[in-house]
């Protein structure tokens, strides 16, 4: 098989599509073929580097505001704020499938950066994503804050050049539940 960058739009849809059909989602093409498609999709936004800037962030114990992920990414946030919703759908498809906690958890709106509290249409987008990825939610609150305190954790437990936790070269953003973008999940700076 050619590289998954050499491989058109529609060959990544059905790379993506196979492999959730056969239930190989946690195999390296799939995520590969999830990166590449975002990559493409992105908007500017660049998921190695919203990755390295939540997995900075969570280490230092601290949310992040939506716009700083287009800031990190150098992209315009006029421009790309109704792809952020998109973006970290797939940021946590992305996580799920390597085993690590709901990254997205840690993202928020700027004026609850303190709090870490998520307005109610992104908690509602947040569970949605994470329902389809197959997460049980019964009190979507307490869910998003033990996602926060599993992020926390996780980015203070790792190595900080740890391969387990590094992105491919080539990875950028994988193709998920856009279901927080479609579930209402309003971007706000």
């Amino acid at each position: 098989m050619r590289p998954v960058e050499e491989q058109s739009d529609q060959e990544l849809k059905n790379i993506i599509a196979n492999h959730r059909r056969r239930e190989r989602t946690g195999e390296s093409v799939y995520l590969a073929a999830l990166a590449e498609e975002a990559r493409r999709k992105g908007n500017g936004l660049d998921f190695g580097k919203t990755f390295a800037l939540v997995r900075k962030a969570a280490a230092a114990n601290r949310f992040l505001g939506y716009k700083e992920l287009a800031d990190e990414s150098g992209a315009d946030w006029s421009k790309v704020h109704y792809s952020v919703n998109g973006h970290l759908g797939k940021l946590m498809e992305y996580a799920h499938r390597r085993g690590w906690p709901l990254l997205p958890a840690v993202v928020v709106n700027k004026k609850n950066v303190e709090t870490g509290e998520m307005e109610p249409s992104m908690l509602k987008g947040f569970v949605t994503a994470a329902k389809a990825l197959g997460y049980s939610v019964i009190d979507e609150e307490a869910f998003l804050r033990e996602q926060q305190r599993r992020v926390f954790a996780w980015a203070a437990s790792l190595l900080p050049e740890s391969p387990s936790t590094q992105l491919p070269a080539d990875a950028s953003l994988p193709r998920t539940a856009s279901r927080w973008s479609e579930a209402g999940g309003e971007t706000l700076a």
